[in-house]
């Protein structure tokens, strides 16, 4: 295992961190469709995207796995299934459009796309979970929303890649 400076750790430390408090005040907020409860904005993707930026693949990997885990701790067991399956599969669409694309494909792509399979997977765990093929109905409610989050998000993310300190960004 390649080491890891103690400035890129502290860095994804931080991100870690703001991830999850955004993930857990984002769990305040009502559920945006009341018929799927799982389906969220998904705001903390902001952050898996910036690591993906910035640190690559497996550092971004390890960080999905700790933001849910770390998550979990906080807002229940229960939500972990739903979480790790919406996370993993957005790293998955994330990292591999802007390993292939970017430039060329807008980070604002990148997220959308992201945000949709996130939520398909959400739905799919709901679907596995509660034994209900027939809320596979809810998808193109499910992927209007995840167009609009994901829309949010890759602003988001270009914002900060614009204005992050160069301290904080320069890990060489």
């Amino acid at each position: 295992m390649k080491k890891i400076s103690a400035k890129k750790l502290a860095v994804l430390g931080v991100l870690l961190a703001a991830a999850s408090i955004v993930f857990l005040i984002e769990s305040l907020v009502p559920p945006l469709l009341p018929m799927a409860p799982y389906v969220k904005i998904g705001l903390a993707n902001c952050f898996v995207l910036l690591v993906i930026i910035y640190f690559g693949a497996g550092e971004a990997f390890v960080f999905v796995l700790a933001k849910n885990i770390l998550t979990a701790i906080f807002a229940g067991w229960y939500v972990l299934p739903f979480n790790l399956a919406g996370s993993l599969c957005a790293y998955f669409a994330m990292f591999g459009l802007y390993a292939v694309g970017f430039p060329k494909i807008s980070l604002v792509s990148i997220s959308v796309a992201g945000a949709i399979c996130s939520n398909i997977a959400r739905t799919s765990v709901a679907v596995l979970i509660m034994e209900a093929p027939s809320l596979y109905v809810q998808l193109p409610f499910v992927a209007g929303i995840s167009i609009a989050a994901g829309i949010i998000i890759g602003i988001l993310t270009t914002i900060s890649v614009k204005h992050l300190p160069e301290r904080l960004t320069n890990l060489k």
